[in-house]
């Protein structure tokens, strides 16, 4: 009985053997995804062309088939726009007509509401799937004209209704359409679930932004488009191609690898083609292999993601990374979900990051499989580097992996934010002439207790003043700077050392704030000090003079010098000029003296009378 059951046992195994082998969509790369659309009275003035419709549009196609997703609208009641469903061609058309009834007729902005009732289902573990909701708001909490009903609404959400999610894995994307919204709660809702916040100030900018949250929510595999070119191989069953273009654009034109072409007016009937506003999207069901173009204008949030069994896996990079922290990542590659390993294949691999932030680009950085410093092992089919520390500048910030094998080439963006681990606060004095500086350790972000911290007050020729800093409870410290002390801007720089939560150390170094000193101007000391000035030399006592005679004037040796240089130059000067018109008076006598007379001279009148009359 016994051997029966094990026997019994062996075949259920070997039952489930092939099932086990059968490709599947792994876990982590499903998504469950709650869209949620603002519809109140105020999306007239925020969004008073409706670009919501487009760029929910732009949303719906770009999910991928695996993916189960459901679209809400909020007011003061909340709808359900989309049904939820699974993602394939039939939702995608009913979702695209349906976003054209998205306007703005809504009273209230029931916020509490469209997360309870969205995610209503969401019970126990994921079940298989990535959980995230994308809320877009243009407003605060508002179920009612009385405003303490608001304020019980808004701590309902952050008491309740949160904590509920996190402890069901939920990841909340929020997108703030206004600067009115409540960009305090929509920063923690995404903060503390891991999810993505963005403020979007103009409704122009939503289809770019929810570019950006689908390849945080979806994760797709993707090639490079470079100068409008693609490259398609063999292990590609479908691609996507997003191009974005401006209203008075030329129609886009598509260029297969054997030289021929189509547009949105005659794809062929393996294309289907959506024209948007802002945008073309076209999806190819079993292109060609072989490079693509695309003839139209470039645009660097362009994108061709793919269907593909070859799939280049890579680290999650948070949302949040802390300024010096450091993270190890990874990029390996799978063939029908299974971990590449052969060595055939990975010698001929290259993998290569661009990181780029509000500094510019940064230059390329290869990830390796050699078991060096930065990788655990050799050949293990996982290259690695680390990724942050210094090279990370606080703000935006986004990372490229490329990769690179003989016969594909892959690539997938990572978008981040880098927030400093503690915040700097001043406080100037009622006179304005000295600052209290307040330094205070994020505890979302680090353990508080671990905080080490040191600054100076920086000159712009680099020199440095270390400020003394007072302990003001844990991870808080104070320090005052007197304005009055120097003069002209002066950089605050801070070095500090901290654990992170999970217990990571990091090293934060940062200029956060400068601060103008109004003190007077000190003239700089010279670089090389003037040599002493000789002793006076004592001037010799004059002779004794006799009582008769008279005092001589005394006159400054320096004055009589150049007084008795003046007469002489004078006097030479004027014998000069003498001798010159005596010698110049002489010289004329003595020609006239011998000088030949080449006319006859006239005769005096009285002389020739006296000559006639003694002819007579």
């Amino acid at each position: 009985m016994l051997e029966a059951k094990r026997l019994s046992l062996i075949v259920v195994i070997f039952l489930l053997v092939p099932f086990a082998l059968r490709p599947v969509v792994a876990a982590e790369e499903r998504a469950d995804v709650r869209i949620l659309i603002d519809v109140s009275g105020s999306m007239k003035k925020n969004d008073p062309k409706n670009l919501r419709r487009p760029a929910l549009r732009l949303l719906v196609g770009l999910l991928p088939p695996s993916t189960r997703a459901g679209v809400w609208t909020f007011g003061q009641y909340v709808n359900m726009q989309i049904p939820l469903g699974q993602v394939d061609q039939s939702w995608k058309s009913k979702a695209r007509k349906s976003s054209k009834s998205i306007g703005s007729p809504g009273q209230y902005t029931n916020i509490e509401d469209a997360l309870k009732r969205s995610t209503e289902d969401w019970e126990g573990p994921p079940h298989g799937y990535r959980r995230s909701v994308i809320l877009l708001t243009d407003g605060m909490v508002d179920i009612s004209k009385d405003k303490s009903r608001n304020a019980a609404s808004r701590n309902r959400i952050l008491q309740k209704i949160l904590p509920k999610l996190q402890v069901r894995n939920a990841v909340i994307h929020t997108i703030a359409l206004s600067k009115n919204a409540d960009h305090e709660l929509m920063r923690e809702l995404a903060e503390t679930t891991g999810g993505w916040y963005e403020q979007v100030e103009n409704a122009d900018q939503l289809q770019k932004v929810f570019l950006r949250i689908f390849e945080k929510v979806g994760k797709p595999d993707a090639v490079p488009l470079k100068d409008n070119k693609f490259t398609i191989d063999d292990s590609i069953t479908e691609a996507t191609v997003l191009v974005f273009h401006k209203p008075d654009a030329e129609p886009t034109e598509v260029i297969k690898p054997d030289a021929t072409k189509f547009s949105a007016d005659n794809p062929p009937s393996n294309v289907e083609w959506h024209r948007d506003q802002g945008y073309d999207m076209l999806t190819i069901s079993n292109p060609a292999s072989g490079e693509w173009r695309i003839r139209a204008e470039t645009d660097p949030d362009n994108r061709v993601m793919v269907v593909t069994d070859l799939k280049m896996k890579t680290t999650d990079l948070p949302n949040r990374l802390i300024h010096g922290q450091v993270l190890p990542f990874e990029v390996s590659f799978t063939d029908h979900g299974k971990l590449i390993r052969k060595q055939a294949f990975l010698n001929v691999v290259e993998v290569s990051s661009i990181q780029s932030d509000l500094m510019g680009e940064h230059e390329p950085r290869p990830l390796l499989d050699d078991g060096g410093d930065e990788d655990a092992s050799a050949s293990d089919g996982q290259f690695s580097m680390r990724f942050g520390g210094e090279s990370l500048n606080t703000g935006l910030g986004e990372l490229v992996i490329h990769a690179k094998g003989r016969t594909f080439v892959r690539e997938k963006r990572m978008t981040y934010e880098v927030v400093p681990p503690l915040t700097l606060e001043a406080s100037p004095d009622e006179s304005g002439k000295q600052l209290t500086l307040n330094l205070k350790a994020d505890a979302t972000l680090i353990d508080p207790q671990s905080l080490q911290i040191e600054a100076w007050l920086e000159e712009s020729s680099g020199e440095r003043v270390e400020m003394p800093l007072q302990a003001a409870g844990p991870g808080e410290y104070r320090t005052e700077v007197n304005l009055m002390d120097f003069n002209g801007p002066r950089k605050i720089s801070l070095k500090a050392v901290a654990n992170t939560l999970s217990g990571e150390m990091l090293t934060y170094l940062d200029a956060p704030m400068e601060v103008e000193g109004i003190g007077a101007v000190v003239p700089p000391k010279p670089d090389i000090e003037p040599e002493p000035l000789p002793e006076p030399t004592p001037e010799p006592t004059p002779p004794p003079v006799p009582d008769s005679a008279p005092e001589p004037e005394v006159v400054e040796e320096e004055e009589s010098s150049w007084a008795g240089a003046a007469i002489w130059f004078g006097v030479i000067n004027l014998l000069i000029i003498l001798g010159g018109g005596g010698a110049f008076w002489w010289f004329r006598m003595r020609n006239q003296r011998n000088v030949v007379s080449l006319v006859e001279e006239p005769v005096e009148p009285e002389t020739a009378v006296q000559t006639e009359s003694g002819n007579d």
